[in-house]
């Protein structure tokens, strides 16, 4: 580090901000990962309601439950589907109606993905703007002992 105490002070700020943004980046790509999964579960609900046009009453399937696993059923009606609308409730719509809202809330999953993604460019740049200045700094602190020390390196410069 540089010895002027005024450089310290800055490396030691600047260490500071360039790991705040990376636990905000940290957090943003667990969000992104939380979206990917929803959009994903959007997508096949959005299937199965689809393959409910060819699909007949008293036809026997596989349901999914989860991890792989399927359980074997009848279909009862395909006239009416079940959508959960939070806080644990659960509402029957069409088919139709169910086509469009689960393509609404997937256009709106991924238009939270996007402004996700933008952030985390925008941390990104933050963190290349810190990284090129901390490297001034080394640069620099390396110039300043290679002249005060007579070119001994330039150990312990974060």
């Amino acid at each position: 580090m540089s010895s002027s105490p005024g450089g310290e002070e800055e490396v030691r700020r600047l260490l500071a901000a360039y790991q705040q943004y990376q636990a905000q980046a940290d957090g943003i790509m667990r969000q992104l990962s939380l979206t990917q999964m929803a959009a994903e579960g959007l997508e096949r609900a959005s299937i199965a309601v689809e393959a409910l046009d060819s699909a007949e009453a008293g036809q026997e399937m596989l349901v999914p439950i989860g991890s792989g696993s399927f359980i074997h059923a009848t279909l009862a009606s395909k006239e009416k589907v079940v959508l959960n609308v939070g806080a644990g409730v659960s509402i029957e719509k069409t088919p139709a109606e169910a086509r469009e809202i689960l393509k609404v809330r997937k256009a709106e999953v991924q238009e939270g993905s996007r402004k996700l993604n933008e952030v985390l460019a925008r941390i990104d740049q933050e963190m290349q703007k810190i990284q090129a200045v901390m490297q001034q700094y080394e640069e620099g602190a390396g110039q300043h002992e290679h002249q005060h020390q007579g070119g001994a390196g330039s150990e312990g410069v974060v």
